[in-house]
């Protein structure tokens, strides 16, 4: 393992077991099998390097999702396939995260811009996935990044890290099935006298 990489990963470990606050350069260094002044050979301080590893956790859950849906053999289910790999991706992430809130708060209060940047990308990701139903005439979307933007903002509960912390994932998973159904048939295109096309 790279060695940023190697430090990014002991970094996680402590913040999710003991927070932010409680969690040292040193402990981290200790961890990563390294001195401490190694350690701020590759990052500047401590909240440095918990941004570095939200950024981190944010990329892989993005990527997730684009994977999956990449894989996917239409647009219907690729719509499936990333807001379900998103889930399950945060699930992970999050679900056994004892300390968590420090983080959150740490990210919303200084580091909006890189919350901001990835909910762009995640938009964007989405709009890619309306256009190509449209293409396929399985969607009928007039905006694709508007509509993008609602989906993602709709569906809130399924990506927020206290919300994945406290609510198993069978139950989350269930949840939004049901809810990718509402979607699919709320994107269909409609006949000419108005109704969904069947």
């Amino acid at each position: 393992m790279h060695v940023k990489q190697r430090i990014l990963a002991a970094a996680e470990r402590r913040f999710a077991d003991y927070g932010y606050a409680k969690t040292t350069m040193a402990e981290i260094a200790a961890d990563a099998g390294m001195s401490v002044g190694n350690l701020y050979r590759h990052f500047e301080n401590k909240e440095t390097l918990a941004m570095s590893c939200m950024r981190r956790q944010l990329e892989a859950k993005l990527r997730a999702g684009i994977d999956a849906a990449a894989r996917a053999r239409s647009a219907s289910e690729a719509l499936e396939a990333f807001l379900l790999a998103r889930l399950r991706a945060g699930h992970a992430q999050f679900a056994q995260t004892r300390h968590l809130y420090d983080m959150v708060r740490l990210a919303n209060e200084r580091y909006r811009d890189l919350l901001l940047e990835f909910e762009r990308r995640v938009i964007l990701a989405l709009a890619d996935i309306l256009r190509r139903g449209v293409r396929e005439g399985a969607f009928a979307v007039d905006d694709p990044e508007r509509t993008a933007y609602d989906i993602h903002q709709a569906l809130m509960r399924y990506n927020h890290p206290v919300s994945l912390r406290y609510n198993e994932l069978p139950v989350l998973e269930a949840d939004l099935e049901r809810l990718i159904e509402l979607l699919r048939r709320g994107l269909a295109p409609r006949n000419h006298e108005g109704g969904k096309k069947r």
